[in-house]
């Protein structure tokens, strides 16, 4: 060996020594040897793994952090984030949520690469090392910082996965963990049965019908009952309405979307079917009216304080049809018609946020006309007395814009106006984010509907709903590939825990 020979191998020597004292790889061995000596396991190359391991400065951290931009359910854009750790990769997409890149030539400016370069250089940089068990201290330094609201979201869910998979359990489990709770529970479905909307391609102001089944012990007795309305809808569109309804087609939220004129027909046809089906004494309605869309304010006289709303009920009718505006009051007349007439048992934004007090009105309107049946003795109210079993609830309202924020719920406990919040991830913009906004309505005890109608097929949100003991979910209907979600309740029902379902009284 000349000297140059030499004096590398003196190098290799030295780099070896400071790489084993840097990681105290000499000193760490020798003791798992001599506990795995003093032990002796039947097979000591698996404890010897699963040690070195444990010993690992990234074993329980984040390695790894990617996003994509892919096509989603819809045919657009979604947001596709991977979280990579030892334990494994994990995955959560985000759909119809921006930031966008607003590049018209590009998808119409849906497009996602400005969050994709985020998430793989700035998020990365600030994820890679970090315990994906610590959701809380996560979702905090995202939020913290101006990234992209998508890019947060999928990367606060992809995290949550990551944690429940390094403590070993189901994500329900580890979510309730997060949220200090006990005993998950299965919410009671709704079923989207009918889109209108921006949702459904027809004249319907309504952007959804759902019923929900209410006489059922279990998910699997819900889901076959559901099954029945579905093949039943259809068949009672073609034969009863006039002028003559084609089969409809399939809406953007997993129901029907049929041509009908009139919310008087649909609403007809959803009962008939019911009839029909013999499910009639076990079936409750809620309509989700997404008035955001078509309300706006009412121009006044000068000098006239008091704002007032209109609801252009046309606006999805085409260019050329007749337009119909009416009033808040007037569009409380047409919910007391509503729930006289059907067993309409929840309004979703039924009134635009700041018109509120017209959620009231209708209320007392209701009231009033309960005090007098009784007063009368007549024993054929239409009105229902203990919605989900919440004695002296006749009608469940129900927040999804007007509740965007804690401020807003405890608004709106204070004022009587909702008793009921509509939860999406994103609204709470992240896991925590979700189970902060749960607490709150909760400690003010209104009852929670967890809602994704997204066509994307990850479940994540039952098992969130499920963790949090959330009185009821919606999922979309039962067409297209919105059933993936909802076969994961039964998943979950008749699974190895068997987590038990809250059944009629969903709101106590």
């Amino acid at each position: 060996m000349n000297q140059l020979e030499s004096a590398a191998v003196q190098d290799d020597k030295r780099e070896i020594l400071e790489y084993m004292k840097k990681f105290r790889l000499e000193e760490v061995l020798n003791d798992i040897i001599n506990e795995l000596v003093r032990e002796r396991p039947d097979d000591p190359f698996v404890d010897l793994a699963q040690t070195i391991e444990a010993k690992s400065v990234l074993a329980n951290s984040i390695v790894a952090v990617r996003a994509a931009e892919v096509i989603g359910a819809n045919g657009l854009p979604a947001l596709e984030i991977m979280i990579e750790t030892l334990k494994g990769v994990f995955k959560a997409g985000v759909a119809n949520m921006g930031p966008f890149d607003g590049e018209e030539e590009r998808f119409a400016g849906k497009g996602l690469t400005s969050a994709v370069k985020i998430v793989n250089t700035v998020m990365a940089d600030k994820l890679i090392g970090k315990d994906p068990r610590r959701q809380d201290f996560i979702d905090s330094m995202l939020s913290e910082e101006d990234f992209p609201a998508n890019a947060v979201l999928a990367v606060s869910i992809a995290v949550c996965k990551a944690g429940a998979k390094f403590n070993e359990m189901p994500v329900y489990e580890h979510v309730a963990a997060l949220a200090n709770i006990s005993e998950p529970r299965i919410p009671m479905p709704w079923f989207n049965l009918v889109n209108g909307n921006d949702f459904g391609e027809n004249e319907l102001y309504p952007k959804s019908v759902s019923f929900a089944i209410t006489e059922a012990e279990s998910v699997r007795e819900v889901m076959e009952a559901a099954s029945k309305i579905y093949a039943q809808f259809p068949k009672t569109l073609v034969a009863t309405v006039i002028p003559p309804v084609k089969s409809p087609n399939v809406g953007k939220l997993g129901g029907f979307a049929p041509a009908c004129e009139n919310m008087t027909d649909v609403f007809n046809s959803v009962k008939t079917s019911t009839i029909e089906a013999e499910l009639a004494q076990k079936i409750v309605l809620s309509v989700n009216m997404g008035v955001a869309s078509y309300s706006s304010i009412l121009e006044t006289e000068e000098g006239d304080d008091e704002v007032q709303f209109q609801y252009e009920l046309s606006k999805f009718s085409g260019e050329d049809a007749v337009k119909i505006i009416k009033s808040s009051g007037e569009m409380v007349d047409d919910y007391y018609d509503w729930l006289v007439n059907y067993p309409i048992v929840s309004l979703e934004d039924a009134f635009e946020k700041k018109d509120a007090g017209s959620i009231i009105a209708l209320k007392e309107k209701v009231e009033s006309e309960i005090e007098r049946i009784k007063e009368a003795e007549d024993e054929t109210s239409p009105f229902a007395s203990d919605v989900g079993g919440s004695e002296g609830c006749f009608l469940q309202t129900v927040g999804d814009d007007c509740l965007g924020s804690q401020d807003d719920i405890v608004r709106a406990e204070e004022k009587q106006t909702f008793n009921g919040v509509t939860l999406t991830m994103n609204k709470a913009k992240t896991v925590s984010g979700f189970i902060s906004l749960w607490l709150k309505a909760d400690s003010l005890g209104m009852p929670i509907v967890a809602v994704d109608e997204s066509e994307e097929n990850d479940p994540f949100l039952v098992h969130v709903a499920v963790a949090l003991r959330c009185s009821q979910i919606r999922l979309g209907g039962l067409l297209g590939g919105f059933a993936t979600k909802y076969n994961e309740l039964l998943r979950l029902e008749e699974g190895e825990n068997g987590i038990a379902f809250i059944g009629k009284d969903f709101r106590k």
